[in-house]
């Protein structure tokens, strides 16, 4: 059974409004949260987007859902619950003009871009007695799981995750890739992989970006870790080249791998299933931790819905996320251009002129 067939723990559906309508509302919120009309779990869907055609096309997806006619309208309206997939940049503003409002939230990655405006969204929900959740949907998988509970047992000494492939996403506009708009590679992938890094082994002392921008968008990304006990991590994110995908983890009593944190199993170094039994309950969903992805997705808004219903804890709530943005952000400030062999000197040196010009004139 998939976790969007069962039935809702409960008798009155939460009414919400999904704020923004672009890819990930078509392709991974229209059917789930079709699954969960059919249980019980969601009634009244409202949408909204600052594109009515947006917001049209997934009414057309997912089934009674109604367009609020204006921002101001989602504000003052009935609905319980909010969830913001909005572009990144506007997260913190939406955010907090919802809470203010009184509505609960779910928000997807990244939450916000910065620390400071992270803990001051978290201050507030708490003030205000709402959730706040952060929609980090590899904490819902089987695998992330299994890893949590590997690691908290035996401490690794060394991490490598490699994860990318030729960007395929399909976005609605060039302003997609804008610095500014927080889609950018080390924002996108890099916030699942550092907020699983984090969720197993705690806050880096250390972190260190290197990337290919050169006055435009990266598409290829290289993040280094390190842990006060001198645990290591190398993190290789792309969108331009199919990476051998998977995460490898050095332990002193054997190694592990994992070929997808989101749809595989962990397997030892020699091949075998670490734990082919293993199961994680997610509090409030009716079924254990995901082996799919889209499992995740349903299991993750199951579990908010049961927050929100307050017959369960949160399992990602934003304040879990407020330190995995810190070392995010810092990385993104500290990072250094990520060389290629294939560069002479001379085209070297025009990239760093390149990067160096961008970087001032973003500071203007």
């Amino acid at each position: 059974m998939r976790p969007g067939d069962a039935r809702a723990p409960w008798t009155t559906p939460v009414n919400l409004v999904l704020v923004g309508c672009g890819a990930v509302a078509r392709t991974y919120y229209a059917p789930a949260l079709t699954h969960l009309l059919a249980g019980g779990w969601v009634g009244a869907v409202r949408l909204f987007d600052q594109s009515s055609a947006r917001a049209s096309e997934v009414t057309a997806l997912l089934p009674a859902s109604a367009v609020a006619p204006s921002w101001e309208d989602v504000l003052n309206g009935r609905e319980e619950l909010a969830i913001v997939a909005s572009p990144p940049v506007a997260h913190a503003e939406q955010l907090r003009a919802l809470l203010e409002h009184g509505k609960h939230v779910l928000c997807e990655k990244p939450f916000v871009l910065d620390r400071a405006a992270g803990r001051s969204l978290v201050d507030l929900a708490r003030e205000r007695g709402l959730l706040c959740a952060a929609g980090m949907v590899r904490r819902f998988s089987r695998s992330a799981c299994l890893l949590r509970l590997l690691l908290s047992e035996e401490r690794p000494t060394r991490l490598v995750w490699h994860e990318g492939s030729p960007f395929r996403w399909p976005v609605d506009s060039p302003a997609y890739f804008a610095p500014e708009a927080g889609n950018q590679l080390l924002w996108d992938i890099g916030s699942h992989v550092v907020d699983l890094l984090v969720w197993w082994l705690g806050v880096p002392q250390e972190v260190a970006c290197r990337d290919d921008a050169m006055g435009g968008s990266a598409t290829n990304c290289l993040l280094e870790l390190e842990w006060p006990d001198g645990c290591s991590a190398e993190v290789r994110l792309s969108r331009e080249y199919e990476l051998p995908r998977g995460l490898v983890v050095e332990r002193p009593a054997g190694a592990l791998y994992c070929r997808d944190v989101a749809e595989g199993d962990v397997l030892r170094g020699s091949e075998e299933a670490a734990a082919p039994d293993f199961e994680e309950w997610i509090p409030g969903a009716a079924a254990p931790a995901g082996r799919t992805f889209q499992d995740c997705f349903e299991l993750q808004l199951q579990n908010v819905l049961a927050a929100v219903r307050d017959v369960a804890p949160l399992w990602a709530p934003a304040e879990d996320v407020v330190e995995s943005i810190g070392a995010l952000a810092r990385a993104e400030a500290g990072s250094r251009l990520l060389e290629a062999p294939w560069l002479s000197q001379r085209e070297v040196e025009r990239a760093r002129a390149l990067r160096a010009g961008a970087w001032e004139v973003a500071s203007c």
